[in-house]
């Protein structure tokens, strides 16, 4: 195997004092406000949002529980009557 020598850097090191110039700087700047106001709103709206979803669904919850051991027979049987006449209507139509 042979040796070589150590390979020199090409590129300069990072200098972050050359990346920007002072108005980019600036616009940089006001940007990241106006972006950090903005998440800061978003955050806030959505700790209100979720007090009001679960006020809705404290409301929306029903007052008498269904039992489980009773079969609806009655919603059973509207959704009979629905395929029952669809199917009937596929069959006609279908001629």
């Amino acid at each position: 195997m042979s040796v070589v020598p150590k390979h020199k850097d090409p590129h300069a090191r990072y200098d972050p004092n050359q990346e920007l110039t002072t108005d980019q700087l600036h616009r940089f700047g006001k940007v990241a406000n106006e972006a950090q106001k903005r998440r800061e709103l978003r955050a806030q709206r959505g700790t209100l949002a979720s007090a009001a979803r679960t006020v809705k669904d404290k409301a929306m919850k029903p007052v008498v529980a269904p039992k489980k051991d009773k079969p609806n027979s009655v919603r059973y049987a509207a959704w009979m009557l629905v395929v029952m006449s669809v199917s009937l209507w596929l069959m006609f139509m279908g001629r």
